[in-house]
């Protein structure tokens, strides 16, 4: 069975989910600041290299800044921080606080707002669809299999994006492009994203029904002379499709996606994706969700694979206070045999 490090599982597992931002200062002239973060423990099972249980802390904190220039233009600032405990009691970089948000940008009414630095990228718009889990954020938009979730910092998140989101008139649009940060092992060396969707709002049955069908692509290019980087690839490039449905106390997302990188004196990589997840509120405080995800290289299925299969329940002690379970189940055929882990979680948003 593989092992997987315990301060490498944690930070990845907390990915999902916003806080919710208190104004700390504001004036008549339009300037406003907002101070928002979490805090939030993890209990799991084999979570060592020992296969022990083990607990950690995590958190994260953030500064949202505007400053009103007239009655069409404002102008916007964001740092977010990702704040990890010591690993094994002993000092570490890896250990500190990771930006994971830091931009500034222009927002206009009604003509939507433009961004540069490090930003949310437009294909989240297509992944958030299923990123709905406390405990859990789904890799299978990524073909690396070492570990059940994706532990990047920067997972959606790259310096150097010239970004525009549009939203209005039920549309979501969202457009970057990516110039690096001109570091000499950075992983990107320049790229295109867009992401489009539409909201269609009726009602079933004398319920609210909502949904959401959203495409998304992405181009990545780096230099393959760069050994500093695994892979030797040149190109690479992302489709994704993707549906959210809400109704009543239900909802449903489907995602699926194509990845496929272009390697330098190698043929190409691709693979397919596919993740679901389904979730139901009994009541305000109670909540249901599952899913079954998967990851497949296409001529390479005995080896570049995952499967998981996800079910997780919610209780709101309180508006930002989340106690949560969750049972993650593993197969992948080029380990020993399938993992299991459990995870039980509580977070304070504030």
């Amino acid at each position: 069975m593989k092992k997987i490090l315990l301060p490498v599982l944690v930070p990845s597992l907390i990915m999902t989910g916003f806080a919710e931002a208190a104004t700390v200062y504001s004036n008549k002239e339009g300037t406003k600041l907002d101070l928002y973060g979490r805090v939030e423990a993890k209990i799991g099972n084999e979570w060592t290299t020992e296969h022990n249980s083990a607990a950690n802390l995590t958190g994260r904190l953030g500064v949202d800044a505007q400053q009103k220039i007239d009655d069409t233009f404002t102008v916007l600032g964001k740092m977010e921080w990702q704040v990890n405990t010591q690993k094994n009691d002993t000092e570490s970089s890896d250990d500190t606080w990771k930006i994971r948000y830091a931009y500034a940008g222009v927002e206009a009414n009604k003509y939507g707002k433009a961004m540069i630095g490090r930003t949310r990228n437009p294909m989240y718009q297509w992944m958030s669809i299923t990123d709905r889990y406390m405990n859990f954020t789904s890799n299978v938009y990524s073909n690396w299999v070492g570990t059940r979730i994706d532990s990047s910092y920067q997972w959606n998140r790259q310096d150097g994006t010239i970004q525009y989101e549009y939203l209005g008139h039920n549309v979501d649009l969202r457009a970057a492009y990516l110039m690096g940060n001109g570091a000499g092992d950075s992983t990107v060396d320049n790229g295109y994203m867009g992401s489009l969707g539409y909201t269609i709002k009726t009602t079933l049955f004398d319920k609210a029904l909502t949904i959401k069908p959203v495409i998304a692509w992405q181009k990545l290019t780096k230099d393959p002379k760069n050994t500093t980087l695994s892979g030797n690839y040149t190109d690479y490039i992302q489709e994704g499709v993707g549906v959210r449905v809400s109704y009543d106390k239900a909802y449903l997302g489907v995602n699926v996606g194509k990845q496929k990188y272009e390697r330098l004196n190698a043929s190409d990589r691709k693979y397919d994706a596919l993740d679901t997840l389904a979730e139901y509120w009994f009541t305000k405080q109670v909540a249901l969700r599952g899913g079954y995800s998967q990851l497949i290289e296409k001529e390479n299925d005995d080896y570049a694979h995952r499967k998981q299969w996800l079910i997780e329940a919610e209780y709101k002690l309180k508006k930002d206070i989340h106690l949560s379970t969750t049972y993650i189940r593993d197969e992948r055929d080029d380990y020993e045999s399938p993992e299991n882990l459990w995870v039980l979680g509580v977070r304070y948003d504030f």
